[in-house]
């Protein structure tokens, strides 16, 4: 299956290349990120704070604003 990175929405699968490469399609809706590969945790800041993603996820970049939900 093909993955359009480009989508303004994605859904978390356990790949973080996959999760990243859809991030960086979509600069401009958050500020930056971090990983810790202790805790294998991907840390995403924003104008609405930081939210941890994690598989399964859902995220949106249609409002130029990254928002995330379960």
């Amino acid at each position: 299956m093909s993955i359009d990175f480009t989508a303004d929405t994605y859904i978390v699968t356990d790949q973080l290349a996959d999760t990243l490469v859809w991030l960086s399609h979509h600069q401009d809706c958050f500020d930056s990120f971090s990983y810790d590969t202790l805790t294998q945790e991907l840390v995403v800041y924003h104008a609405n704070g930081a939210d941890i993603i994690r598989k399964g996820n859902y995220l949106n970049a249609r409002y130029g604003l990254l928002i995330t939900s379960l």
